[in-house]
C-alpha cells in the first residue's frame, strides 16, 4: 500500500458482517465489499465513476477480443 491511509480490511469486513443480516446471501456480502473498496472522495462519500471515452471502451474491446482469440 502506499502512503495513502492505511486501512484495517479485516477490520472494516467483520464490521461490515456485523452489520448485515442473518440471513445475508453472498451478493449481499459481495455488494458490502464492493461498496468499501470503491474509491471514495475527500470527505469519506464514494466517488462518482469515472466515464471512458467511446474510442478508449472501443480500444479496450479490441484489444480484449485479440486476446481472446489468441487462447
Amino acid at each position: 500500500m502506499s502512503e495513502e491511509k492505511k486501512v484495517d480490511v479485516k477490520a472494516e469486513v467483520r464490521a461490515l458482517l456485523d452489520r448485515l443480516p442473518d440471513d445475508c446471501s453472498y451478493a449481499d456480502v459481495q455488494r458490502g465489499i464492493a461498496v468499501l473498496m470503491w474509491p471514495k472522495q475527500g470527505d469519506g462519500s464514494l466517488a462518482p465513476p469515472k466515464r471512458l471515452e467511446p474510442e478508449e471502451v472501443k480500444r479496450r474491446l479490441r484489444e480484449w477480443l485479440k486476446s481472446e482469440n489468441e487462447k
